[in-house]
């Protein structure tokens, strides 16, 4: 099978590998030249893509990074790309688009369970831009899109988490959070090429929503330093549920944030001596 991943940040050059090992061809674009073994790289902005000298495409994985946090960088990379990547991929045999959205869209709750049948509530300029373009492309691509929210992404590079805990930094009490590592992430999107049905939507979380003091605590007593300080406030965050992600059969590497963060916190441990 041919695949052709947009965006070789993080997560699509973790599915790249992947998917080279699956044995697919693989061809990437990327704003910036990028070189991973096994995969055709090629460095072009996706609102300018042509794909006419491209062997045909079977499958596409749309994994968009915007440069800032607005709602005018959110509507270039994810709806002004829209309209280009149809127009290049008209002639190709594409079976399914997989678009990588985020868990924003449901809106920040009050501590209630989520799942993929609940109904988005973005509260955010940037949630409710992912909204719309999720519409977008489900218009254009109807029963061949497959949407992925992700939750918050952890994993080698990510330490927004461990830094907190090493400045210090105040937590609200009662905050629900949800997580999913790097590597599981993409390997649930390598998993999806080997189902003979896809659904419409998964959230990609996995198994244990935390609240985020606990989550800071444990990190806390392995960094060896003092618990940051908690604030009282009200219940607040969403739990999500990952039993859609489960039933497909495929396993997480990192069911919860103590298994992730004790191999990160390891291999930060290793290196420093």
């Amino acid at each position: 099978m041919h695949v052709l991943i947009i965006g070789l940040g993080n997560i699509g050059s973790l599915l790249a590998t992947n998917l080279v090992t699956r044995g697919h061809q693989v061809t990437g674009i990327n704003r910036s030249p990028r070189s991973i073994a096994g995969v055709n790289a090629i460095a072009q902005p996706v609102q300018q893509l042509h794909l006419a000298q491209v062997a045909p495409i079977d499958w596409v994985y749309v994994i968009l990074s915007p440069d800032s946090r607005t709602a005018e960088s959110y509507r270039h990379v994810f709806m002004d790309s829209l309209a280009p990547l149809q127009q290049a991929l008209h002639a190709h045999p594409v079976q399914r688009v997989v678009f990588i959205s985020s868990s924003s869209v449901y809106g920040s709750g009050q501590g209630e369970w989520m799942d993929e049948t609940t109904p988005p509530q973005p509260d955010t300029p940037t949630a409710q831009v992912l909204w719309q373009a999720e519409q977008q492309w489900r218009k254009v691509w109807g029963s061949r899109l497959t949407v992925v929210r992700p939750s918050g992404i952890y994993g080698p590079g990510r330490l927004r988490l461990i830094d907190w805990v090493k400045q210090g930094k105040p937590v609200k009490l009662n905050q629900w959070t949800n997580r999913i590592h790097s590597d599981d992430l993409a390997g649930f999107l390598a998993y999806l090429s080997t189902l003979s049905e896809l659904a419409p939507l998964y959230l990609a979380t996995d198994q244990q929503p935390s609240l985020q003091h606990e989550v800071l605590a444990y990190l806390a007593q392995h960094l060896q330093v003092e618990n940051v300080p908690i604030l009282e406030a009200p219940m607040s965050g969403k739990r999500l549920d990952g039993q859609r992600l489960a039933q497909t059969g495929y396993q997480l590497q990192y069911p919860d944030y103590r298994q992730g963060y004790a191999m990160m916190l390891a291999f930060s441990y290793e290196n420093r001596r």
